[in-house]
């Protein structure tokens, strides 16, 4: 009983979002109008459709807890503009090389990403993509292209499960001008941080690489193109996120 009653007000939501994106589509194109939704609204349309990506979230040790807030406080904030928005990181239990970002600035790292990696830089570099996703409103604008198709209508008016908006956001798949655009906010957020970019290069190198690529990187620009990238935003005086002891306890986050 109370999954219809939720449904016919969500189903509401959904015709009316469907409707004023159709128009707004029409008229001006969808990312400027993206652009122009309140960071508030997306927090609350994220809060409407109920926690997602909790279930395996691995709880860390303390230790291993302020370990991530050091790496994610030496991203964000870092200027003025980072104000408009708001990230909330977190480590799931899920042996899959992947990251991604959802409604409202949840952004999540698989334990098999972070067993992966080779260094704290390596994180940070795929941390400062995902936040450019979300600054740049990217999730917002593929959530409301989803929810202009039917099967968008019928992920929130048919059901409130969580697992499905879950399933959505891990394989949600974004255009080569937004992740060239994610890459160089990266780039450039690594150069503010002082965080050498080397990381985020032979992450994504050694990805290519790999007989399992995450989806992250399946749109990503060419390998020439991200290397022209690196040389542009280098930072020749990097400091370092952690030591190696601490990089060590830190990829056994979810044991």
């Amino acid at each position: 009983m109370e999954d219809k009653d939720k449904a016919s007000p969500l189903k509401g939501l959904a015709w009316v979002i469907v409707a004023i994106g159709i128009a707004a589509v029409f008229g001006f194109g969808i990312t400027p109008f993206v652009r122009a939704i309140p960071w508030s609204l997306e927090k609350n349309v994220s809060g409407f459709l109920g926690s997602t990506s909790t279930v395996n979230v691995c709880q860390g040790s303390p230790k291993n807890k302020i370990l991530l807030n050091q790496i994610v406080s030496r991203l964000y904030p870092l200027d003025h503009d980072d104000s408009r928005f708001s990230v909330n990181v977190q480590i799931v239990n899920n042996p899959t090389i992947n990251a991604f970002a959802e409604l409202g600035g949840k952004i999540s790292l698989t334990r098999g990403l972070l067993e992966k990696a080779q260094s704290p830089e390596e994180i940070a570099g795929v941390l400062a993509h995902e936040m450019t996703h979300v600054s740049r409103r990217h999730i917002l604008e593929g959530f409301i292209t989803h929810l202009m198709t039917w099967g968008g209508v019928q992920m929130i008016s048919g059901s409130s499960s969580s697992m499905r908006w879950t399933n959505y956001f891990l394989n949600m798949g974004f255009t080569r001008t937004q992740e060239t655009e994610s890459d160089e906010g990266a780039l450039r957020r690594l150069q503010k941080a002082h965080i050498s970019n080397d990381g985020f290069k032979e992450f994504f190198e050694r990805m290519k690489e790999s007989t399992s690529i995450s989806a992250f990187i399946s749109d990503h620009p060419s390998d020439q193109s991200r290397l022209e990238m690196v040389e542009k935003y280098r930072n020749e005086e990097p400091k370092p996120i952690m030591t190696k002891d601490e990089w060590m306890a830190f990829k056994a986050y979810c044991q």
